[in-house]
């Protein structure tokens, strides 16, 4: 009898391996899934869905002193693909999550081999806070995760590298490119290149022309973004001290880095994007544990452990550097209680840990296991409580409210027309100015249509419910006509009708009229023509219109029937 080919049973490491990344991936893809757009998400896929592919102008645009053209690109085909549909934007970032985590396991089991050990540290990215919370916000997961992606990648590769040699250094180099093509902090990738290298125990001179070529790739890429953006060094009223500072530092690490890679923080959200400060006895514990175990492992590992406390060192004090230039001034130290800041350590943190605690091509002890299990348990856990407390605050539950409403309004009435009007602070603050009107958040939705002269005019409440336009507060008005009961009689030439007073800024003209046949026309304010169509009968036209003027021309495009303009107004519309 032929022998049955042998079933591949799964090793209970890696069905461990499995459950650490797939609970939190779990908890992050529905908290993700049901969040929205928010913020600078807007603006993002805004400019995405009025520009081309092709438009280098676009892709390599300075916004707000990013560099992102690989963001860009991407937001353009998932927006051209779906515009505004959540679930479509956010899939290629759960991707890339996953494989992410996928590749560092494959990395720490070619660092440090198949032991139990290694769960820990993978357990910690899977699991961290750091990572989970600040990218259910759209705008900045789609900087970071291909940034983590970038990393992992980019250390799998060259670890290939240094064990096969081959072409596994043009991976390392095209994953520094990927990264560098979402986010400036993919920088670090060759720095843990070099650090990794030094880890494993290979000397760097063997490797000189791969660290030539991560050279130019990154001076290119910093010739691009000091020359296509302006600084991020800030300008604001607030000073940059050595108390500041050490306020900041203090508050990145003991509030934000400590407390999320062990699953926390346990002490909530705090204001937007921000948690709560952990209490003192908690945050002295978390500095106190920390350094016990930099001394216990520098005791134990000796150099290896030394230099991988200081990589991590070193990227932590570039983060409070970064932050401390960029955003210390305008915002306080209340910035180091923002994850997204320091999200990117998660990694190198975990990484760094391994090296220190754990020699590379030894083999686990029998007592690792339970160790292991215990302790990835309770990350898990404190992942799970804390999570569903934090990532509310950046599912943006208003916006999706507001999203929904407008689809609805224009699947219900194609013909709705809407005045543009600023949205809630909440969907989108007013600093982003003219950027956080109606036409620029919602405007992607097909069907939507505003500023369009009608008869029937909307705008959008606070929770994008469309509201009739019934008139106007009036500020200004136009003078009476010459015909009795008609007012201003107009046809083929233009006709300017005075106000009693001039205009300035955006408003809404109303024109009540009567005709007896309907007609296209004009209606003109200082050479800016908008058309409009005048339905017969007695009606009253509503036309957006903005700027400095005194008068308002009217005039029919072809011949037909007049009109009677028997009444202007002018000022901020009046709802139901």
């Amino acid at each position: 009898m032929r022998e049955r080919p042998a079933v591949k049973v799964l090793s209970p490491l890696t069905v461990a391996a499995f459950v650490a990344a797939a609970v939190p991936f779990a908890f992050h893809a529905w908290a993700a899934l049901h969040g929205s757009l928010g913020q600078d998400d807007f603006l993002i896929t805004y400019r995405a869905g009025h520009a081309s592919p092709f438009d280098l102008g676009y892709l390599f645009q300075d916004y707000q002193g990013h560099l992102a053209p690989g963001c860009f690109l991407l937001t353009w085909f998932l927006t051209a693909l779906a515009p505004l549909n959540f679930a479509v934007l956010t899939i290629p970032l759960l991707l890339m999550q996953a494989a992410a985590s996928a590749l560092f396991w494959a990395l720490l089991v070619r660092c440090f081999g198949r032991r139990w050990a290694i769960l820990v540290p993978f357990t910690v990215v899977t699991a961290s806070n750091l990572l989970l919370v600040p990218t259910v916000w759209w705008a900045y997961g789609v900087q970071v995760l291909p940034v983590l992606l970038g990393m992992v990648g980019a250390l799998h590769a060259h670890v290939r590298y240094l064990r096969e040699g081959g072409r596994w250094a043009i991976g390392t180099i095209a994953w520094t490119v990927f990264g560098l093509a979402f986010y400036e902090k993919a920088v670090f990738i060759p720095v843990l290149v070099v650090g990794v290298t030094v880890l494993l125990g290979e000397p760097l001179r063997k490797y000189l022309k791969l660290w030539a070529c991560l050279g130019l790739v990154l001076a290119g890429y910093v010739i691009l973004l000091l020359s296509l953006t302006s600084s991020q060094v800030a300008h604001g009223t607030g000073t940059v001290s050595a108390g500041t500072v050490a306020d900041l530092t203090g508050r990145m690490l003991a509030d934000t880095v400590l407390p999320g890679l062990l699953g926390g923080p346990w002490s909530g959200p705090g204001p937007g994007a921000t948690w709560a400060p952990s209490p003192i006895l908690v945050s002295v514990g978390l500095l106190i544990g920390l350094l016990v175990l930099v001394i216990a492992t520098g005791r134990r590992t000796g150099r290896r452990a030394w230099q991988a406390w200081a990589l991590l060192g070193f990227t932590f004090a570039v983060d409070v550097g970064l932050v401390a230039a960029t955003r210390l001034t305008d915002v306080g130290p209340g910035l180091g209680n923002d994850p997204r800041y320091v999200a990117e350590l998660t990694l190198i943190a975990a990484l760094c840990g391994s090296f220190a605690l754990l020699t590379p091509g030894e083999t686990g002890g029998a007592r690792e296991r339970p160790v292991a299990i215990v302790l990835c348990v309770l990350l898990l856990a404190s992942s799970a409580v804390t999570f569903p407390r934090l990532a509310p605050a950046l599912r943006f539950d208003q916006s999706r409210q507001y999203i929904a409403n407008v689809r609805a309004a224009v699947a219900n009435d194609a013909e709705l027309v809407l005045y543009d009007t600023f949205v809630p602070r909440d969907v989108m603050h007013e600093w982003f100015a003219d950027n956080s009107r109606a036409s620029r958040v919602v405007g992607l939705i097909p069907g939507t249509r505003f500023d369009q002269a009608t008869v029937k005019m909307h705008l959008l409440d606070d929770l994008g419910r469309p509201k009739r336009i019934i008139g106007v507060d009036p500020v200004a008005r136009g003078l009476p006509g010459p015909v009795p009961d008609c007012g201003t009689v107009v046809g083929e030439d233009l006709v300017r009708i005075p106000l009693d007073k001039p205009v300035l800024g955006r408003n809404l003209l109303k024109i009540e009229y009567f005709t007896s046949d309907g007609g296209e026309g004009f209606v003109d304010h200082d050479g800016v023509r908008t058309p409009v169509w005048f339905p017969p009968g007695v009606h009253a036209v509503y036309v957006p219109i903005e700027g400095l003027y005194d008068k308002v021309g009217l005039q029919l495009s072809g011949k037909g029937a007049p009109i009677c303009a028997a009444k202007l107004e002018i000022g901020k519309p009046i709802t139901q």
